[in-house]
């Protein structure tokens, strides 16, 4: 934890509601409700164009002096009902999403990655816009130089890199290499998913939001939007509610002439349908970037698990085919967690730690799911059935991931499931393994990556807003987050929404400074 912490004068634009004494009612251009990827993005945007722009967020917001990297303190700060949200279907998939100023960005593992050309190329054959390399390269561009994006120092990846490197060239894969990072001088603490403790890593508190609030925008913590108001049937602004310092109700309410919801994409759709927005496709079309570990032992190497960053080594030969490897190192606490194991077992699972690979894939997923209303506003209830082309290619992950590590010298590989830990000490074995009935349960299965329940469409019978972010017979409605991402990517999603609200809120801005229309009719708005 460090000794001293800057205080910024953008700070002063920051309100709690817990130092709220009284009722708000403000006036804006445009009111963002979220500060996640796509939020604070939309935020800056917007903010550097002049433009008057209010931030509501449920979360709170915290500095690198919270960041303390003890599980127990973070966990509840920054994770959405303690990181628990799931997903049920054919199997249990935790989907855990952040609250707090910066979202999920503050919790990610910093990895940043293009929309590949192959799904934009996609989404332009659907008729969704234009999204050619000439046309998003530049806000690409802007987003990286405001992440910091550069490859993770081999340093901080550790030994893991060097054994996936090893065992991929041995399997003839030619596209190793480090994975490009948010995290300029990073000091490989490996504590990325709780809060990086010396702002290394750009999540949006510490780039996008900083940067919006220096060019004038507001920022109100600790305020969770309940209503949208309406003049006639355009959206005139947010209402929202939180506690105040006695654990009383502080109300706040901003009038504005453009609303952009970026709640994130189990929220966003939930928000709106309460809204009484009635739409086929909201809530639907979930992704998930369904993610699998096998992990190996090397009894006589130390792989520092507890001293390098969680992702850091990428091996892309299949990005084409679905199929993405990347690292996926988890904390002590975690591995001993997730074992399944009691008494000696356990202990000696535990003490293996510092010799146990941890390595990971995920999947382009064809399969959709679906988000509606739970028993509470942080759990909703999150349906996602794994098909069987996407398993085909999860069993793909697992075989390819295992006969790395066994090329790599691994004298063991462990396929994690609920009902324990498969232990396989050859090829044979494995081949053995993989011809058993498996089904998706019979997997450790995780997803970090949510993405399309309030997708852009050609029309309202194809999603739910359109090519600039509007919802569909909604004036005044935009949606620039994660749910706005019409598919599935293959790749990070973090680079993506915020390209994509960043460009859309330009757009956005070139509207409400001349409600004419006469500005941005030549040619794509520039960063």
């Amino acid at each position: 934890m460090p000794a001293q912490v800057e205080h910024f004068r953008w700070r002063q634009q920051i309100t709690a509601a817990r130092d709220c004494d009284e009722d708000l009612d403000l006036e804006a251009d445009a009111v963002v409700i979220g500060s996640g990827a796509g939020g604070a993005a939309a935020a800056y945007e917007l903010a550097s164009r002049g433009l008057a722009v209010v931030i509501v967020e449920e979360g709170d917001y915290y500095d690198r002096s919270h960041f303390s990297g003890r599980l127990t303190e973070v966990v509840p700060k920054l994770y959405r009902a303690f990181g628990s949200n799931c997903a049920t279907g054919n199997a249990l998939i935790p989907v855990p999403v952040g609250r707090n100023v910066g979202g999920t960005t503050t919790i990610n593992s910093g990895t940043c990655m293009r929309t590949p050309a192959a799904v934009r190329e996609h989404w332009r054959a659907r008729g969704l816009g234009d999204f050619s390399d000439a046309a998003l390269a530049p806000w690409f561009e802007q987003v990286e130089a405001m992440l910091k994006v550069q490859p993770a120092d081999p340093r901080h990846v550790g030994p893991i890199g060097d054994i996936i490197d090893q065992g991929a060239a041995a399997l003839g894969f030619e596209a190793r290499h480090p994975l490009r990072r948010n995290a300029e001088g990073c000091d490989g603490q490996g504590l990325c998913q709780f809060g990086c403790p010396t702002d290394a890593k750009q999540s949006t508190n510490v780039s996008y939001i900083p940067r919006a609030l220096e060019r004038g925008a507001f920022l109100f913590t600790g305020f969770r939007a309940t209503r949208l108001e309406r003049d006639g049937g355009r959206v005139t602004g947010v209402r929202a509610r939180g506690r105040d310092g006695q654990g009383g109700t502080v109300r706040l309410r901003v009038r504005s002439r453009a609303v952009v919801v970026a709640m994130g994409t189990f929220f966003t759709p939930l928000f709106l349908r309460r809204q009484g927005i009635r739409n086929r496709h909201l809530g639907r079309h979930l992704t998930l970037h369904p993610a699998g570990v096998v992990n190996a032992l090397f009894p006589d190497r130390d792989l520092a698990n507890s001293r390098t960053i969680p992702q850091g080594f990428g091996v892309a030969d299949l990005a084409d085919q679905g199929l993405m490897f990347e690292g996926g190192t988890i904390p002590l606490a975690g591995h001993g967690l997730l074992s399944n194991l009691n008494g000696r077992d356990w202990v000696r699972f535990t003490e293996s730690y510092p010799h146990t690979a941890y390595f990971g894939f995920m999947i382009r997923d064809t399969s959709e799911g679906r988000v509606r209303p739970g028993p509470h506003r942080d759990w909703p209830l999150i349906r996602y059935h794994l098909n069987r082309h996407d398993f085909r290619l999860f069993l793909r992950g697992v075989d390819t991931l295992a006969r790395m590590y066994f090329a790599a010298g691994a004298r063991e590989v462990l396929v994690p499931g609920p009902e324990g830990i498969t232990r396989l000490k050859d090829l044979h074995q494995l081949e053995a393994f993989l011809r058993r009935p498996l089904k998706p349960r019979h997997f450790l299965i995780t997803a970090y990556h949510p993405l399309g329940t309030a997708r852009l469409g050609r029309d309202a019978d194809d999603g739910v807003c359109d090519a600039e972010h509007r919802v569909f017979g909604q004036p005044g409605l935009y949606v620039m987050d994660g749910a706005a991402v019409p598919s599935s990517l293959g790749a990070n999603p973090q680079v993506t929404i915020m390209t994509l609200a960043g460009r859309a809120a330009a757009r956005l801005a070139d509207r409400l400074q001349d409600p004419q229309g006469r500005k941005g009719q030549t040619g794509e708005t520039r960063p």
